[in-house]
């Protein structure tokens, strides 16, 4: 029989090393977090600095990791009237709201229909649509762009929101049905009992309770959609009314040379949008990110 104070010392030391191991863990996390941290900031940092500076200045040496002199001359450039970044950001922001809500649409409703209605081959057609949204864009832009062509929308905000709609439907079903997959049946039922229909149980009872997961779909969506650039410069043609950011970047030359000091400027103020909307819509992307597997 062991005695009582060497059981104490036992747990005492068993204890101690378990607290070592989660701070050893907890220090190894960090370190882990700090390195992704300053490799994902530090091209931001740079765009930052090269926006700050005179326009020309970008690759004078020695290297300066701060301007001498900040210089505001490349947002004014970018601003003017020669680019008007202001437009190509407001037309990144219709195309890529009306896609969010779009797929969202579309998406919850196929995704409503996987989960939760009873049919064979329900889960093959899940992995279908997930099959289909991994196809490369480069592969589908040539008829994409005959589509559009044909429907008269070259050049228009409507050519860019239809193709972006179809684009983000098979991510923004798979995560949406994970959500409505964990949700009880008997639900529907209590709702099917007080004389809702169909729609209306999908509408106002299902929708709101998959809200999480409808918010994570929702910023992919958006932020794939803003920074789309192969389907903006093909359906654009380089005319200013129907460029986004992506393609209005692009335009940042003279003499047929980017001027990176003015390409800096337009990234920065690009990303604006993006930082506020990922600051607000945050906790619900993580909810809705890590709201489980498809249960069936």
């Amino acid at each position: 029989m062991s005695h009582p104070y060497q059981s104490r010392h036992a747990r005492h030391a068993r204890n101690r090393s378990q607290r070592g191991s989660h701070t050893r863990h907890l220090l190894f996390s960090l370190l882990v977090t700090a390195l992704i941290a300053l490799f994902s900031l530090t091209p931001l940092y740079w765009i930052l600095l090269t926006s700050l500076k005179q326009p020309g200045s970008e690759f004078q040496k020695p290297v300066r990791y701060w301007p001498a002199e900040i210089s505001w001359e490349s947002y004014q450039t970018v601003l003017g009237p020669d680019f008007r970044m202001q437009d190509a950001i407001i037309n990144s922001l219709i195309v890529s709201s009306c896609v969010t809500v779009g797929a969202l649409f579309l998406a919850a409703l196929s995704a409503y229909a996987i989960a939760r209605l009873r049919f064979t081959y329900k889960f093959q057609s899940l992995l279908l649509i997930q099959a289909a949204g991994m196809v490369p864009p480069i592969v589908v832009i040539a008829p994409t762009f005959v589509l559009v062509r044909s429907l008269g929308l070259l050049s228009s905000l409507p050519g860019l929101i239809l193709p972006n709609i179809i684009y983000n439907i098979p991510l923004s079903t798979w995560l949406i049905t994970a959500y409505f997959a964990g949700l009880p049946f008997e639900l529907e039922d209590a709702a099917k009992v007080d004389g809702y229909a169909p729609f209306s149980i999908f509408w106002r009872i299902m929708l709101p309770l998959a809200a999480p997961g409808l918010f994570s779909a929702g910023v992919l969506a958006f932020l794939g959609s803003w920074g789309e650039f192969m389907l903006a410069f093909t359906v654009s043609l380089g005319l200013p009314e129907a460029q986004t950011v992506p393609v209005a970047i692009l335009s940042f030359s003279q003499a047929f040379e980017l001027q990176w000091a003015w390409v800096a400027a337009g990234i920065v103020l690009s990303l604006l949008p993006v930082i506020v909307i990922v600051l607000i819509f945050q906790r619900h992307v993580v909810q809705g990110l890590t709201a489980g597997s498809v249960k069936y």
